[in-house]
């Protein structure tokens, strides 16, 4: 079972958010996500065009590590019947497939996923992308274990995945991925509360740390959301870290 370290999984997400927003290439990207993601136990990582402004497409690799199951999973028409697809459409929370997976589907259901973990991954973990003009794709963690995460270790790979996602965008699209940049800037406290939170600490923590109570923590996280423009805070570290919030001031760190 894959199963992580809180401290260290907090620390190798906040290694791969630093490296991301210097990486000039997809290349690049791809290989900073992969190596993160391969040091928690996932085989690989791609993120996966689902639909553009709404409307539903085959599903298309745009980055990460290629798999001639894609092309298999198109040619079979396996999206009527895999369950993560409309548990992705509808769910802006991280889930496993064994999640997705209805013990009461089909036949053709089962049979679906004998398949995939027989030759594509035993389990799989998706993050769902939702963009700012309707598109909507997600990002696909694999491993050949069966995956048990914490709800801490969740929002953390739901974080680094937005951030991989966001940051994949722009270096292919450009600005466009990311969206306009905030008219109000994030204050200190803003900053600091989004940071900690990026480093998979709980409001509690986060409150101890900057001598805050869970309260306070909470309506400084809610107005990042507000000034930009996110619904969930997996997108809030996204997005931070697109337009510089995630390089912390060092006096954050003492």
């Amino acid at each position: 079972m894959i199963e992580s370290d809180d401290r260290g999984l907090g620390n190798a997400a906040a290694d791969f958010m630093m490296a991301a927003s210097d990486c000039a290439k997809i290349e690049m990207l791809d290989d900073r996500f992969r190596r993160f993601v391969q040091g928690q136990g996932f085989n690989s990582a791609m993120f996966v065009h689902l639909s553009s402004s709404g409307a539903p497409v085959s599903p298309r690799v745009v980055f990460g590590d290629p798999d001639p199951w894609i092309a298999h999973y198109n040619a079979r028409r396996y999206a009527r019947l895999d369950p993560t697809i409309p548990q992705a459409f509808t769910s802006r929370r991280a889930f496993t497939w064994g999640q997705a997976e209805k013990p009461d589907g089909s036949r053709e259901q089962r049979d679906f996923f004998g398949e995939a973990r027989e030759l594509w991954a035993k389990d799989g973990l998706v993050v769902p992308v939702h963009g700012p003009y309707g598109e909507f794709s997600v990002v696909n963690l694999l491993s050949d274990r069966k995956i048990v995460l914490s709800d801490a270790e969740r929002a953390v790979f739901e974080g680094s995945a937005q951030v991989y996602a966001s940051q994949g965008l722009t270096l292919l699209f450009g600005a466009l991925g990311a969206g306009p940049a905030p008219k109000t800037a994030l204050t200190r406290r803003e900053q600091e509360c989004v940071y900690w939170m990026a480093q998979g600490k709980h409001d509690a923590e986060i409150a101890v740390i900057l001598g805050l109570s869970q309260h306070t923590v909470r309506i400084y996280i809610d107005a990042a959301k507000t000034k930009l423009e996110v619904q969930t805070r997996p997108q809030l570290i996204a997005k931070a870290l697109t337009f510089g919030y995630l390089v912390p001031d060092p006096a954050m760190l003492c």
